[in-house]
């Protein structure tokens, strides 16, 4: 039966109010973020308000869209379980509550909280099923806000490595985070919550903490140090900072407070304390001079050797805030000092050589100053830090150094002897001034060569095997000399002795330090020798042979003369050979001076 229309109600009127309605509907979906949605089971539609599309920011136009586009705009994350929810809510009755993640239109991720009532018919059929849902997107991210900054607080709370402690305004331990149960070497918290703080603190230091516990109780943020007594008796010294713990109407209930083991710390500034009285004792023992300054020239800190010395050249007690400019030494020395602190103060870190006579000694004495700005944490220039570094004893034995290297060098260049450094392939590292004299190259012809360059052929092996075997020999030690033939600038072939060095591991040389003169006269000499020799045996052989001959006769008629049984005609017969055959002799000793005098040069 269709329902009478109201006759005081005129159509016009009730179509208005209609608008009204869907208009103020509209107001409080947006206000509110809100949408509704009705699902037709029975034709498989589904319908969104415009607060639906707005809030998944689409075109309402599209209307009506099916079940599978509605679950189209859940996110691939959350449409699983939102299909789940959906055919649970059907099949078994239960409320629809779900709270998911939709993707909007342009790609925002938003959250929604959806409730909805199912319509079934008489035989418990779902026909349609009407709900809305919120935008909670902002509610749920405040949420989650503040549940990770309740997480992050509780876990640096937790893992806070210095105590943190609220205590009631009768000093009793309310609540302590596991680093300051640790301190106390407190088993659990049920052994510390419920103490009075001051039991813990060492008797000499009670005050102390008081004092900081009723400053915050006032409503003052302190800070102080003391020794706590630890259960199980170890001494710790800490350092407390106290605040007030108010409630919403701003009464002090309790005092929190941060305190951290300085033990450590209280060591190292006794320690400090040594090592400062000590640098103090170490630089006023010096005869360098340490000084600073500020910025208008004046003397904020030295050493006792400066203030002597600056004491002598004004003429009274130099100390502290004095000008460390000074007139007395001339206009000359004021302007050179004034120079340098100004170039230090520019912000230049520089060193300079002094040379002078002592005012003091009267003696040359030799400084290297050193000029570094001081600057503050912001980095501006406020001061200059000078250290005058006594360098007279290394300048003595500098030049001594020099004069030795001259002579050295002297006797390097003017040597018969060549010295040259090779790497391990023969390459040449150095090459002394003396290689012109005894080669006829130059020090920048050598430098450029291999030393197989110049070397003969014959005696490539052989040196090959030397640089192999000298590179075996412990550092330091030589080979034994050897002589070998190195090509000239000239052409000619050059008999060298050398001597070669294992110094590849010295971090000054690093290589095999060869060490040669020219030979090639002895060798030629000793050759020469050797070959006249050789011809004289070969003399002495032939010849050896001939002078047996007649000597044989000889001996042969002294023997048989000296038998006594030779008749006086064979006598003289046999003195007759003896003197052709002493003759023969004589003229075959003759020959053999010839010709020895042949062989040798004299």
């Amino acid at each position: 039966m269709k329902k009478k229309k109201n006759n005081m109600d005129p159509p016009s009127s009730v179509k208005g109010e209609g608008k009204k309605n869907e208009l103020i509907l509209r107001q409080m979906e947006t206000l509110g973020k809100l949408g509704h949605w009705e699902v037709d089971f029975v034709n498989q539609t589904l319908h969104w308000s415009e607060g639906v599309f707005h809030i998944l920011e689409m075109d309402p136009s599209s209307m009506p869209v099916n079940l599978e586009i509605g679950f189209q705009s859940v996110h691939p994350d959350d449409r699983e379980r939102a299909i789940q929810h959906m055919t649970e809510v059907l099949e078994t009755g239960i409320d629809y509550n779900l709270e998911c993640r939709l993707i909007t239109a342009t790609g925002k991720i938003k959250t929604i909280h959806s409730l909805a009532d199912v319509v079934r018919n008489e035989n418990n059929e779902p026909l349609q099923i009407i709900g809305i849902f919120q935008d909670v997107t902002e509610q749920r991210e405040a949420y989650e806000s503040l549940k990770q900054q309740e997480l992050r607080l509780s876990s640096i709370l937790q893992s806070e490595p210095e105590c943190v402690k609220v205590v009631s305004p009768e000093g009793i331990l309310v609540e302590m985070n596991p680093a300051g149960l640790q301190m106390i070497e407190a088993d659990c918290p049920e052994e510390a919550l419920g103490q009075k703080v001051e039991n813990l603190v060492h008797p000499a230091d009670v005050k102390f903490y008081k004092s900081l516990h009723e400053s915050a109780l006032q409503g003052i943020q302190s800070s102080a140090r003391f020794r706590i007594i630890g259960f199980k008796g170890t001494e710790r010294w800490m350092e407390s900072t106290a605040v007030p713990l108010a409630n919403q109407t701003g009464e002090i209930i309790s005092v929190i407070s941060v305190t951290r083991d300085i033990s450590d710390k209280v060591v190292s500034e006794e320690k400090l304390i040594r090592i400062k009285r000590n640098q103090e004792a170490l630089i006023n023992g010096t005869s360098d001079l340490i000084w600073s300054m500020d910025s208008r020239f004046h003397l904020i800190a030295a050493n006792q050797a400066f203030l002597d010395v600056m004491g002598f050249l004004q003429g009274f007690p130099a100390q502290e805030g004095d000008s460390v400019l000074i007139m007395s030494q001339g206009e000359a020395f004021y302007e050179k000092w004034k120079g340098y602190y100004e170039r230090g103060l520019s912000g230049e870190s520089f060193k300079t050589y002094e040379r002078f006579i002592s005012p003091i000694t009267e003696k040359e004495e030799h400084r290297e100053v050193f000029f570094n700005p001081i600057r503050n944490v912001e980095g501006f220039i406020t001061g200059l830090a000078c250290f005058s570094k006594d360098i007279t004893d290394i300048m003595a034995k500098r030049m001594e150094l020099i004069s030795s290297e001259k002579r050295y060098r002297a006797l390097v260049e003017n040597g018969a002897d060549v010295i040259a450094i090779l790497s391990i392939e023969g390459k040449a590292k150095y090459v002394s001034p003396s290689i012109t004299k005894v080669l006829g190259y130059t020090e920048a012809d050598a430098m450029h060569m291999n030393l197989f360059d110049f070397l003969h052929p014959d005696d490539v092996p052989k040196i090959i095997k030397r640089l192999e075997e000298v590179r075996s020999i412990p550092q330091g030690n030589s080979l034994p000399s050897h002589n070998f033939r190195i090509k000239h600038q000239d052409g000619s072939w050059r008999w060298v002795e050398s001597t070669i060095t294992n110094l590849i591991e010295d971090e000054n040389i690093a290589g095999i330090v060869d060490n040669f003169h020219d030979v090639t006269e002895r060798v030629v000499q000793i050759t020469a020798i050797q070959t006249q020799n050789e011809k004289l045996k070969a003399i002495a052989w032939t010849q050896s042979h001939i002078v047996r001959n007649p000597l044989a006769k000889i001996m042969g008629i002294v023997d048989l003369i000296q038998t006594g049984t030779l008749s006086v005609t064979e006598e003289r017969q046999s003195l007759d050979h003896l003197i052709e055959s002493a003759k023969e002799l004589d003229g075959i000793i003759q020959d053999i001076v010839l010709k020895s005098q042949r062989v040798i040069v004299p």
